[in-house]
């Protein structure tokens, strides 16, 4: 029988996550397992979301993190339609854009620039905007739900809560 995380092991777990990212590459990925790695991915994906849409997730070289990997359909297995579809949707323009979007702005085009050039990821922002609060509940209680597909991330979590 599994038990649930109570709120505040919930909160202290994405809390713990969302400090994570910014150590988060290819050799602290490989520590956590899929679940993990989807948690973290998708917090990563909101706060860039957050922050700036997807040119700006493309432009700051994270486009092929969030959207060739297999985030969508770990998030479908978890319950959750709407990202998944919206994710979907910005692979087939990342993959037609990714790389001239990455270009421009190595080269150093500013991103209202780069919107205004590929505005086909407007209409996704916009709709992800739309559902993001609606969403960001089902993960939490998939996580809540599923605390034993977290291990190296409550053990963590839990021991940065100890040493302060």
């Amino acid at each position: 029988m599994n038990t649930s995380l109570n709120s505040k092991q919930l909160y202290h777990l994405l809390d713990y996550s969302l400090l994570r990212l910014a150590e988060l590459d290819e050799q602290t990925a490989a520590a956590y397992n899929d679940a993990e790695n989807t948690l973290l991915a998708y917090l990563f994906m909101d706060q860039h979301m957050e922050a700036g849409g997807l040119v700006y997730l493309i432009a700051a070289g994270n486009g092929g993190y969030v959207l060739d990997n297999p985030l969508a359909d770990s998030l479908r297995r978890w319950g959750i339609k709407t990202t998944p579809k919206i994710l979907d949707k910005a692979r087939t323009l990342y993959q037609k854009h990714g790389a001239e979007i990455e270009r421009l702005a190595e080269a150093g085009e500013d991103l209202d620039s780069l919107r205004r050039r590929f505005n086909d990821f407007e209409e996704l922002d916009a709709e992800y905007y739309e559902i993001c609060e609606d969403d960001f509940p089902l993960v939490s209680a998939y996580v809540r739900d599923h605390p034993q597909d977290f291990p190296a991330l409550l053990a963590e979590s839990a021991a940065a809560k100890q040493a302060t």
